[in-house]
């Protein structure tokens, strides 16, 4: 059985096509599966569209201001609630659109892997290079990491997005859950990490699964308006997520790692804040 989680919010063509994808897949790989799918707070109808589907399926009401973060952490709580030691949590992204062969391919590598966390890599509908998958850490810096690229065999990995991964039920309880103190961002990259601290093996499955285009890098409208959108609640630079990221990751470093954080994200901005004024 597997048991896929997601969260959601005013977005329900893009939620719909991605659950009948996976049911599409899951048909095709032969295997069981359920939706707990936690909506936010959605006012376009998602929740109706999606109940109108007729499969095997959850829906946990948000009242608006959870993000990604605590919406997948209570997703994935709800999922877990009766779970059998053969199941597996697959978590996406509803901007995802899965091949016929995605879970056959994740299936697949898991057999051959047994307890490992397994990553989905997701390419750029255009230019098929990869968008999200697994990442190898990449110099001293807490959130310094590289994005592996598209590969014919199983590639371990440090860590990952959140957009497309297979987590054995045992691997999910030893972990002890998605970290919803995190707002938007980092809940992802501090799973993968923690799997890692437990021994728990990370790979990315051969070849890739599906596409989803990388998110805009930020608004338009000069440099100030893009560093706020940086440090709000949905943003890489969110302050009290980047705290709780790097305490966690590097307890003895973390205040210079912060401060790190910001000068970077300014230093490649400067130029531009230097021409708007």
């Amino acid at each position: 059985m597997i048991r896929a989680i997601v969260a959601c919010h005013n977005r329900r063509a893009l939620t719909v096509r991605a659950v009948l994808g996976l049911a599409l897949a899951a048909r095709q790989a032969d295997v069981a599966i359920e939706f707990t799918i936690y909506d936010d707070g959605s006012t376009d109808g998602t929740a109706g569209a999606l109940l109108d589907l007729g499969l095997h399926l959850t829906i946990v009401p948000g009242a608006g201001s959870d993000f990604w973060a605590l919406s997948m952490a209570r997703a994935e709580a709800h999922a877990l609630i009766g779970a059998n030691p053969g199941d597996s949590v697959f978590w996406f992204n509803d901007d995802a659109e899965f091949d016929a062969n995605a879970l056959s391919v994740l299936l697949r590598c898991a057999r051959k892997h047994p307890g490992a966390v397994v990553v989905g890599a997701l390419r750029d509908p255009t230019t098929q290079v990869v968008t999200y998958g697994g990442f190898r850490r990449e110099g001293w810096h807490p959130r310094s990491f590289r994005l592996v690229p598209i590969a014919d065999r199983s590639t371990p990995v440090d860590t990952f997005n959140g957009n497309a991964v297979l987590v054995p039920i045992a691997a999910a309880r030893r972990v002890g859950g998605i970290d919803g103190g995190f707002s938007h961002s980092l809940a992802d990259i501090d799973y993968g990490l923690r799997c890692r601290w437990l021994s728990i093996p990370v790979l990315v499955a051969p070849g890739s699964i599906g596409t989803c285009a990388r998110n805009p890098s930020g608004p338009a409208g000069g440099v100030r308006r893009k560093w706020r959108q940086f440090i709000g609640v949905t943003g890489g630079g969110h302050f009290a997520s980047t705290r709780r990221f790097v305490r966690r990751h590097e307890p003895a470093k973390w205040p210079a790692a912060i401060v790190v954080t910001y000068l970077l994200w300014w230093s490649r901005h400067f130029a531009a804040l230097v021409q708007s004024t």
